[in-house]
Parts: C-alpha cells; structure tokens; sequence
C-alpha cells in the first residue's frame, strides 16, 4: 500500500500541471480582465469532484483513490486562492463590475458544474 502522502503528492504533482496547461491554454485563447482561465479549472474541478462524490457514494472505492483524485488532484488543479486575488485586483483596480462578474461566474457556474457531475455520476 502507498502512503497516503505519497498519493496525495503525485495527485497534486498532476493537477498543478493540468492546472498550469488548461489555465495557460484559455488565458492565451481569451485575454479579459476576468481570469476565464482560472474559472475554466475551477469549473473542470467542481465537475470532477461532483462526479466523483456520486460515484464514492454508490461505489466501493479505496481510500487511497480518495486521496490521491480529490486532496490530491483536485486540491492541486482548482485555484481558490488564484480566483480570490485575481478578485481583489480587479477591485483594486476599481474594476467593481468585472470583479462582481468574477464572482458570480466562480460561485452560481461552480455549483452548476458540481450538480452536472454528481448528476452523470448517478449514471455510472
């Protein structure tokens, strides 16, 4: 068996570079004020973790698997952190409706995202 940190540290070690690849990505296709590649992994990641919060509900998984895909992967690959301070400089920069507009997208898309996946995932 492998040690949960070691798990959590190669699920990290890939959702920071998927991370990296899809916020670059987006960013180089839509340059705005609003991160959209920020927003893109957050809503990839809220997606995955819904998926898979169904599919360990209904479905013996190991621990491990928990480990590495949601404190792991999706801890490394979603970016609250990068979405709260693109937030605040929009805000600092007096940019009050791209930073309202950030918001809104982040959170009420996040959780649709979140149900998109918990809904496939009742199918599996």
């Amino acid at each position: 068996m492998i040690s949960n940190v070691i798990l959590v540290a190669i699920g990290g070690g890939i959702g920071a570079i998927s991370r990296y690849t899809i916020d670059k990505g987006i960013s180089n296709k839509i340059n705005h004020e609003i991160s959209f590649g920020t927003l893109g992994v957050n809503l990839i990641g809220l997606f995955i973790i819904g998926f898979a919060y169904r599919i360990f509900e209904h479905h013996i998984v190991s621990e491990d698997l928990k480990h590495f895909l949601i404190i792991g992967f999706i801890g490394a690959l979603t970016t609250f952190s990068s979405y709260a301070l693109h937030t605040f400089q929009l805000f600092e920069k007096k940019k009050i409706k791209e930073a309202i507009i950030n918001i809104l997208l982040n959170n009420f898309l996040g959780m649709i995202f979140a149900l998109l996946g918990s809904e496939l995932g009742k199918f599996i």
